[in-house]
């Protein structure tokens, strides 16, 4: 089968975003452009999959009706999917807000994964009510139409925040590491939570993988807190089997930002180092880090999985707060197109 234009297209489509998702990977991963450049790979992908099979219909006239039942089958399977997965989504938020309210208290911060899953749950159903009701009503329907570009845009970046920080999850290639930067999480009197102690195992692993490297445990003495996070990190690192020798202690810090600025002065400069904090942490950490000019890879540590689903949406609300000029251009811009439209649309 020859090549025609449309083959050559997907081919290249695909060449290219394949290539910007490598080049992504191998420059910077701690950026959106990563899940932006897988996405937009498997979309080319699969564009050229379905090319290819219209290509075959077109010469195989007699299997040209098998072959397009095949793609409505597809097509249908496809949708069904996207379905399937939505209920799924809906149920995972739903059971995993309820569990963790009951096991955690009503704090208003444990709320996020039901809230959003009653709003998931209800979506579909206030959407056609208010498309049925704002279609005669012009001011309205252009109101209703910005909130949809805005939601469309808040679900497109909370995917993309979800797939980049999947990628940054992942350290294939090995890099000799000179420090392990352990992030403190709160303690119970001078004991370090579990949530803590998973950090700090975690850091521990790493510390042994890579000979010659020292653990840098970071975290201040918060409000309410009897002695400085790292000082208790430091206590059980040294009961887990780690040398004092080997452990810098960094007392003074209060947030995320505190953590790495303050850890980098105890580095000596050029040195390679990673992060270790809770896997739903690791991304907003190293975003953190990539503002403050610091270059590093992450490494999250386990936690309880009804946790890390509500925990995740507290840093997906963090990460907006982070980058709050690009959000209020999307909302600037996407005004500007409900503008456009009433230029366009109103009587001259």
């Amino acid at each position: 089968m020859s090549l025609n234009t449309p083959i050559i297209f997907c081919l290249a489509l695909l060449t290219f975003t394949f290539l910007g998702l490598v080049g992504v990977l191998l420059q910077d991963r701690r950026t959106l452009a990563a899940g932006m450049f897988a996405t937009a790979t498997l979309f080319s992908l699969g564009l050229l999959i379905t090319v290819l099979l219209l290509q075959y219909t077109d010469r195989l006239h007699t299997h040209r009706n098998l072959m397009i039942q095949l793609l409505i089958l597809l097509f249908l399977a496809f949708v069904f999917l996207v379905l399937f997965v939505f209920g799924c989504v809906i149920v995972m938020f739903v059971w995993n807000g309820i569990k963790l309210i009951r096991h955690e208290g009503l704090r208003p911060s444990n709320w996020l994964a039901l809230t959003l899953g009653m709003l998931l749950l209800l979506f579909p159903v206030v959407n056609l009510w208010l498309a049925r009701h704002v279609s005669h009503r012009l001011m309205y329907r252009y109101l209703y139409q910005f909130a949809l570009l805005c939601v469309g845009w808040l679900v497109f970046i909370f995917l993309m925040y979800f797939l980049t920080a999947v990628i940054n999850l992942i350290n294939i290639r090995r890099v000799k590491l000179d420090y392990i930067v352990v992030l403190g999480a709160g303690l119970i009197g001078k004991q370090v939570t579990p949530l803590l102690a998973a950090r700090v195992r975690k850091g521990i692993s790493l510390y042994r993988k890579y000979a010659g490297s020292k653990l840098v445990l970071s975290g201040g003495q918060g409000p309410g807190e009897v002695i400085a996070e790292a000082e208790a990190m430091a206590n059980y690192a040294q009961s887990q089997g780690v040398p004092a020798v080997d452990l810098i202690l960094e007392t003074e810090s209060r947030t995320t930002h505190e953590n790495l600025l303050f850890s980098a002065k105890l580095m000596r400069p050029g040195a390679n180092f990673a992060l270790v904090t809770s896997s739903y942490h690791v991304y907003r950490a190293l975003v953190l880090a990539k503002r403050l000019g610091l270059s590093c890879i992450g490494y999250g540590s386990k936690t309880k999985w009804y946790f890390t689903l509500n925990a995740f949406l507290r840093e997906f609300v963090a990460y907006l707060t982070i980058t709050w000029k690009m959000q209020c251009g999307m909302i600037l811009f996407n005004a500007m197109l409900i503008w456009l439209e009433i230029l366009l649309t109103s009587p001259h």
